[in-house]
This record gives structure tokens, sequence and C-alpha cells, in this order.
């Protein structure tokens, strides 16, 4: 072998190298890395979905502390309840349009609000006819 022959098959040996070492990289980036990456991205949404429910809840629960009437002393509705609706809400919205949310949330969720047991006035039970 000549010497130009011999630095050919070094050259395309290393070219080959190269080219493995890329393609080694390429598929364990895909393979192995991104995954891990996929987990963090999930992560980092879950924890803003979080932060804006808790914001969310504490809106939610300041409007209801300003608007409530001073008289009443019915009981709220637990914060905890607000907050895992928005939670849910939040990841919805993930998967789903605001529209398509918002018209769940308009024809499913929210339901009229239940009369009270000390709200409800009952009738003289006298007034009421006896069917025989």
């Amino acid at each position: 072998m000549s010497p130009q022959q011999l630095a050919a098959i070094v050259a395309l040996a290393g070219l080959c190298g190269a080219i493995a070492s890329a393609l080694i990289t390429v598929v364990l980036g895909k393979f192995v890395v991104a995954p891990f990456l996929g987990a963090r991205d999930r992560q980092d949404r879950e924890v803003e979905w979080r932060k804006h429910a808790i914001e969310l809840t504490k809106l939610d629960l300041d409007r209801k502390l300003k608007t409530r009437d001073p008289a009443d002393t019915t009981p709220l509705r637990p914060s905890i309840l607000d907050f895992l609706a928005n939670y849910r809400d939040l990841q919805e919205l993930g998967d789903k349009s605001p529209r398509e949310l918002y018209e769940i949330i308009a024809t499913k969720r929210i339901s009229p609000r239940p009369l009270q047991v000390g709200a409800v006035t009952l009738p003289n039970p006298q007034s009421i006819p006896t069917i025989p």
C-alpha cells in the first residue's frame, strides 16, 4: 500500500467514526434524554397550574368575602373545592381550547345554587289538603 492509499483509508475511517458518533448521539438523545425532558416539561406545567389555581382560589375567596352580606352566617364553600375545580380546569386547558372548556363549564359544571335548609319555608301542615 502506498502512503496515499493509507492516508485515504485513515481519512475514510475518521469520517465513518464521526458519522457513527453523530448517529449514536442522536439515538441516545432521542430515546434516553427526550423522555426525561418531556417529564420535566410536564412537571413544570403542573407547577404552573398549581400556582395559577392557588391564585384563582385566593381571588375567588376574596370576592366571596367582599360581596357577602355581613349578616349572612351560612358557611362558605370550602376553598379546597374551588382549588381542585380550578386545577382540573387548568389541566383540561392543556388539551382543549378555551372555547371548548368554557362550553363544558357552562353546560356541565355550573348548576343553580341549591336552596339551603335554613332558607326554605315549609308550608303549614294544616293548610295542605288531604287526599282521601
